[in-house]
């Protein structure tokens, strides 16, 4: 049926009552959930009552704002209204020299959807609103806003032409290259990693990764798996085993949070591996023994039998058959007490409310050849790779957790 019955709107509207009732306001986990719950009931009852034929329109209105908040970002629209009060068209086109008449065009669209207000309905002028206040210029969500828009949207928007010019129309396939794939494509530079291509635009390079420091909350580096149990006996330190190696770890500083949190780790016994440009900037991170080490994680590991091998975020920037590579080089280095623990989103077989931002996570990566992935998907690498998927730690209320491996016994 295209529309809902009146006794089947009403239901829902109980629904979404009952959910209300339980609002909690709070920051904590609870409080996040009451709140969507009360979004994924709002949402039941708005799509019930939006005929199929609207669709278009949604998907248009979902387009434009895109566009237009993307826009009144990079020519300076959004730092030009006054935090509090409102301004006036003719003002805002002298604060950004922007032509009157494409500012309110693009601002119809933004008041449209909530994104920007509109106090009166007579009057051209505008003021902020919670959401556009945090896209403003040196906001954590503005730059997410931007990597997803500049590093995902841009290279994702012509996808069927992308499958076209391969060949794939008829028998589509995921991108699995990190050589070749739709960002590679739509910068004229197959053959050139994302990463080298990123770097050819050093600003758009550290909007990206300040944009990726906004997913550190859903993706902690602690409150999942516990780091204590890498804790060496005195043996083990006699013997010079490490107890931790953060591949590809970066500059350092979730390695510090993780010996911060695990007092019980000695920093002696740490290392982080990456390229040589990143390890010299790692060592105002890293606490006093822990060691940065020049490491190509698609080599071999040169350090053997640790007692944890940690990859944060880096799974996801691979296809199956890559990141069942990169384990193997590990596999080889390890015995029977070391662990590979992969700290990445872990994808529910149905996204909802609560964890759609995964879904977007993973179809951002597509473009670059990365995916997110399952638990059954991880349980797939791993054993390409000979290693057993032995336990998936959770941390409450985030889509990020840790996904534990041993060596398959034979």
């Amino acid at each position: 049926m295209a529309l809902p019955t009146k006794q089947e709107v009403q239901d829902l509207v109980k629904e979404l009552t009952e959910a209300a009732n339980s609002y909690d306001d709070s920051a904590s986990l609870a409080g996040h959930l009451s709140r969507t719950g009360i979004i994924a009931k709002a949402k039941d009852l708005q799509r019930a009552l939006i005929s199929p034929d609207q669709t278009p329109a949604y998907h248009g209105l979902n387009m434009a704002e895109l566009i237009a908040a993307r826009t009144f970002i990079k020519i300076g629209v959004l730092d030009a209204i006054p935090e509090t009060g409102i301004i006036s068209l003719q003002d805002l086109s002298k604060a950004t020299g922007a032509q009157e008449s494409l500012l309110e065009r693009d601002a119809r669209i933004l008041v449209a959807t909530g994104f920007l207000l509109q106090p009166s309905a007579t009057t051209l002028a505008y003021a902020h609103s919670k959401f556009s206040l945090v896209y403003r210029a040196g906001s954590p969500a503005g730059y997410f806003f931007l990597a997803l828009y500049d590093q995902y949207l841009k290279h994702a928007y012509n996808f069927d032409d992308y499958l076209e010019a391969h060949g794939q129309l008829a028998a589509a396939r995921e991108p699995d290259d990190p050589l070749h794939n739709p960002c590679t494509w739509n910068a004229n530079q197959d053959g050139v990693s994302v990463w080298q291509i990123m770097a050819q635009n050093p600003e758009k390079l550290d909007q990206f990764q300040k944009g990726l420091a906004g997913i550190d909350v859903a993706v902690p580096p602690v409150g999942h798996f516990d780091f204590a149990l890498l804790k060496n006996s005195e043996e083990e330190n006699a013997a010079g085993i490490k107890e931790l190696v953060d591949v590809g770890g970066g500059h350092g500083v979730v390695l510090s949070k993780i010996l911060a949190a695990h007092p019980e780790l000695s920093p002696k016994n740490a290392v982080l591996q990456e390229r040589k440009d990143i390890c010299d900037l790692a060592a105002e991170h890293l606490p006093e023994g822990a060691v940065a080490m020049e490491h190509d994680f698609t080599k071999a590991q040169p350090v053997k039998g640790a007692k944890g091998y940690f990859f944060r975020m880096i799974m996801h920037d691979y296809s199956d058959s890559v990141a069942s590579e990169i384990l193997k080089q590990i596999v080889r280095a390890m015995n029977s007490q070391s662990r590979v623990l992969v700290c990445d989103m872990i994808l529910p077989q149905k996204v909802g409310e609560a964890d759609f931002a995964a879904a977007v996570m993973d179809h951002a990566v597509m473009t670059m050849g990365g995916k997110e992935r399952t638990e059954e998907g991880f349980r797939k690498i791993f054993d390409a790779a000979g290693l057993e998927l032995v336990k998936v730690w959770r941390a409450p209320g985030v889509p990020g957790g840790v996904v534990e491996g041993r060596l398959r016994a034979n």
